[in-house]
This record gives C-alpha cells, structure tokens and sequence, in this order.
C-alpha cells in the first residue's frame, strides 16, 4: 500500500476559479491512483483512502440489478453539471436568456422561466432528505421521489450499501463513528443501520469542479461499469492528484475539496467492442441528456449522510396505503409516503386458503380477499418499519386524513397509540351498544372498549412495531388485523387526530359513525 503526502499546488483562489468547469488531465500532476493508496496533505490531514476490489463480483452484479435505472434526467446538480453550453445537444432546441456560467433561463410559449436550471445530466440522490424548499413549496424531510417510485429496488440492494459502509468503517473509523452516531440520532432517515441516509447515483456523468454540499462526514463512491472506455479519473486539482475509481473498488474521500472528473473516452476499438453490448437502456440521444448518447455505462455512487437530517427532521413519518386502483385518493395526502397495499382481489385463493387466516366458512370470497389484502399491506410494512428502524411514524389508510401534528406526549410515549379509528366496547356482543369508556384529553388507556378499524395508528419507536408484529406472527391462527390490534394496541389518543376523509363513506358491521372519535 503506497502512502502519500502533498503539497497544494493551487491556492484556494485559484481553485475557486475553476468551480463549474470540466477539468482535464493537464491538472494531474501525480501518476494516476489505481492501486491501494492513503493520501494525506503535507499537515497530515486524511484527503482520500483507496482500496482495489474491495466489492465482490456478487454485490456488484446486485447493485446493477436494483440501481442502475435510477439516475434519472435532472437539471438541479448545479457547479456539478457544467457551464451552459448553448450548441449541446439539449440546448440548441431551446431559446435561451439570462444565461451566466452554470445555470440559465429559457423561453416556452413565449414567456421566460421561472427557475434557473443546470445542463441536464443523469443523476438523481437517492434515500432520504431534510427539509427543502422546492418551486416555492415546503417540502418535509422524506424519501426522495425516484426512492418512493423505486422503494423495493432501493431496499432490495441494501447488502451493497451495508459492504460500502463496511469498509468505510475499516479505512476511517473515526469518521465512521462520527457518523454513524449522529445517523442513528435520526434512525428513520438512516439507510437500514449504516452511517449514510443518502446516496447520489450518476450515469456516465463527467462532474465539473465543485465540493459537495450539505453532507456530513466523508463521502464514499463507487462504480459499476458496462462496455469498455477510459478516463473519468477523480480529480483533486488543488493537489493534482486523481484516482482510477473502477467496478469493485472503493474511494473514502473529503468531499468538501474541490473535486470533478475527467472525460469518459472511448477508443475506435472500445466503440467497435460496445456495438456488441445488447441494449438495457431505453434514452433518446436526441433529447440531448449528457453523456446518454454512449453505447458503454459507467454508473457512480457517493454515499454520504445529510448534514441536516439531524437538525430539521423531527416530523413524524406518515406512511398512507393506497391501492394502485385508487391512486386518485392521494390528492387527499400531502408529505406522505405512499405504500402500494397488497390487493387481495389479485391473489390466488389457494395463497390465501393456506395461510393462517381463519374466517367463516360462509364468509363471500370478496370479504376475505380484502380481509387478507388489507392484513399482508399492515403486516408488510410493520416489517419495513422494524427492517429500517424507523421511529416516530403514522400508519394511515387512505381514507383517514394525514394533516395533523403528533404531540409532545405521544412522541415520549412507550407504546402504540389509536390517533383515530371506530370506538366499541370490548365484548363483541356489545359491538352495537354505545360505548361506556369515559375519555380525557390526550392519551387514554383502554379498560372497556377497543378500537377496530386500523385507519390511522401512530408507533413512537421502531421496537414497539416489532413487538406487535412478533404478537402477529406468533398467533396460531390469525384473524383480521384489526381484530388482532385490539388485542394488543390498549391505547387511544382523544380527541382524534386522524379523522375520515370527507366523501369517503363506509361502514363497519353496519354501523354508521356517528360521533367523530368513533369513526373516521
């Protein structure tokens, strides 16, 4: 393993002149990094450890299936993203104004933008974000909307994510501990239990100079490739080093120095080689994306923890199930996440005959398909929640609202609270009798009634998810869910502060609301 130490060769003015443009191989000074390298700064500040095939062929392979169609077109990278050309491709179909440097203004329909925008390139962040103002909206800390739109995907390739924070562990684990500790301080926006809630994913995107913004810690990339090309070395040009960062290998850096990367090249016999590839990518070269007219790929990841998650992320997260035939009632939800319900309608009778569900035997078909639907959509996420440590969360249905405030006492709280549901006392002879529980302010703790429906829930700790799903699993026969949440959940926050979406009519055993904390 080589050591280095090295001097700045540009002054910081300098290196700030070359913000937002491309850098070349005129600013490498050093023989290219490809081989296991520390790099430090004549001071001994840590700049960059490199390790060689540190990812296996396996994970890689893994990483590939799940992310490679997640870095989407976007023209919000910023210095990252270039100086406006106006003959690109993407640019001379548009009539630009107010043009300077990295971002411009263009005309549609006659009349000017709005918003600056970057060149449009093929990266997307991925996982989660803090609070941001977005074309004058408030946006709430949440997963990003290529995440929501890819949740499985980005779950399903975690083991990459956990293999990178590994060995981000192994080359830096004073940084790593750092944090790691402050991710855990907000465990809901923690990529499941790695010191990252984030990951930026690039398609052969050449990055101009610039220093990464609102991350804490180091930053942590790798690549997966495709075909046959050369370049697209990371640079540090105030210290004219640069690394050959390639499928397995890992790249701990401070991604507060100015950084960029090369030209991606392809040789006459790396295009004649490529032509071979078979085609994985539907982009149209005409629209002008960056770097989507090549017939290689090369797909780069920073992984890193968002600065401020820590400090503005105190919401709770409200996650609303939805079936993808009523998708027109989340016009009710704002700042929610949406999760696809299992719809029982589409599952085979035998699935469903076979599992621990028990009803009736003259119960009609319909009623149990969605007895069982609605009982695999709570059960799954109660296992996403309990997988992703996720605190401070809502459960809702879509048909209860979700514009309402958790309090203080149910943060603090030590169990799973009802914020809303249909009140009945306990035995189920009674259900059509109204209800003796005498109610306060605030939480209550049930003694003669349960709550059945589980339209909106609130679950102040991951572990408490856990708990009830444990209760669940453990039932030798299941029933509703609804039912088996009575038996467990004893606590209900009065007055509601989830409540049934006006329009929305239903009924539960024929019963029709008739006070608000009833029904809802």
């Amino acid at each position: 393993m080589k050591t280095l130490n090295l001097p700045k060769l540009l002054t910081d003015d300098e290196v700030d002149k070359l913000k937002g443009h491309f850098i070349n191989e005129s600013h490498i000074k050093y023989n290219i990094v490809d081989t296991d390298t520390d790099c430090y700064t004549e001071e001994g500040k840590l700049l960059f450890k490199f390790r060689k095939n540190v990812l296996s062929q396996e994970l890689c392979d893994l990483a590939w299936k799940n992310y490679k169609d997640l870095a989407k077109a976007s023209r919000g990278r910023g210095a990252s993203a270039g100086q406006i050309d106006p003959n690109s491709t993407y640019w001379k179909k548009r009539t630009l104004t107010k043009t300077s440097g990295i971002s411009t203004k263009y005309i549609v329909n006659g009349k000017e933008t709005k918003m600056r925008v970057n060149n449009q390139v093929a990266s997307q962040p991925i996982g989660y974000f803090e609070k941001t103002k977005s074309l004058g909206v408030d946006l709430p800390c949440r997963l990003t909307h290529y995440t929501k739109q890819n949740l499985e995907q980005f779950e399903n390739g975690f083991d990459y994510i956990n293999a990178v924070d590994k060995s981000y562990h192994v080359l830096n684990p004073e940084k790593h501990k750092l944090q790691l500790d402050r991710a855990q301080s907000r465990s809901e926006f923690q990529i499941q239990n790695t010191a990252f809630s984030t990951f930026t994913i690039n398609r052969n995107f050449q990055t101009a100079i610039h220093k990464d913004a609102g991350d804490f810690g180091f930053g942590n990339l790798t690549v997966l490739e495709r075909g046959r090309y050369r370049g697209g070395y990371f640079v540090l040009p105030q210290y004219g080093i640069a690394i050959d960062l390639r499928q397995g290998d890992h790249l701990c850096v401070d991604v507060h120095e100015y950084h960029g990367n090369t030209k991606l090249i392809e040789s006459e016999s790396d295009y004649e080689y490529n032509l071979s590839l078979d085609k994985v990518f539907k982009d149209n070269p005409k629209v002008g994306t960056e770097g989507l007219d090549r017939l290689f790929t090369r797909i780069s990841f920073v992984f890193y923890l968002r600065e401020n998650i820590a400090i503005k992320c105190n919401a709770p997260t409200k996650f609303v199930i939805n079936l993808d035939t009523h998708k027109k009632k989340m016009t009710y939800h704002k700042n929610v996440i949406r999760i696809p319900a299992t719809n029982g309608q589409e599952l085979s009778l035998d699935e469903i005959k076979n599992s621990k569900l028990y009803v009736r035997h003259n119960t009609k078909e319909a009623k149990v398909r969605g007895m069982y639907g609605c009982l695999m959509s709570h059960i799954k996420l109660l296992q996403h929640i309990v997988d992703n440590k996720i605190n401070n969360v809502c459960i809702l249905e879509d048909d209860s609202t979700s514009d309402f405030v958790i309090p203080d006492d149910l943060i603090q709280s030590h169990h799973i609270s009802y914020i809303g549901g249909w009140l009945v006392n306990k035995k189920m002879k009674d259900i059509k009798l109204a209800h003796t529980e005498e109610l306060k302010d605030g939480i209550n703790k049930l003694t003669n009634s349960r709550v059945l429906t589980t339209r909106a829930y609130y679950i102040p700790q991951w572990k408490y998810a856990e708990d009830l799903l444990n209760y669940i699993n453990n039932k030798k026969v299941w029933k509703a869910i609804d039912i088996m949440m009575s038996e467990y959940v004893k606590h209900l926050y009065y007055p509601a502060l989830s409540k049934q979406i006006l329009g929305f009519e239903s009924s539960i055993g024929n019963v029709k609301p008739t006070k608000e904390y009833e029904f809802y």
